[in-house]
């Protein structure tokens, strides 16, 4: 069966909640101005990790456990990413103030007592 002809044989209350939850889902992808680097790299190693594992563990259809380990993997990967880059100090770099000259080294002079 097609995914249309899936979607129109559903009752009308559960299209409009698919919708409604496709719709939040777009949405919520927008509400985060500026992310973590480090969210993307737990989410990706994360999922990697969750598609090895969830395939290894079900035996019976390995595609069924990659596709959910990936998922769980992804939500908790990208949670322990957020997690250690909001724990990091950030680096501001400091802004000279025009131009600088070093001192110049003196040579060295013995101390006389």
């Amino acid at each position: 069966m097609k995914t249309r002809q899936w979607f129109l044989v559903l009752s009308l209350k559960k299209q409009v909640i698919i919708l409604v939850l496709l719709g939040l889902s777009f949405l919520t992808g927008c509400a985060t101005p500026s992310q973590n680097p480090y969210l993307y790299t737990g989410a990706g190693l994360g999922a990697a990790l969750g598609a090895g594992i969830g395939a290894a563990a079900n035996h019976r259809n390995p595609w069924k456990g990659a596709a959910i380990g990936s998922l769980l993997g992804t939500a908790a990967g990208g949670v322990a990413g957020e997690a250690y880059g909001r724990s990091q100090t950030p680096y501001y770099p400091q802004q000279a103030q025009g131009y600088y000259q070093p001192a110049p080294q003196d040579t060295y002079q013995p101390q006389l007592y």
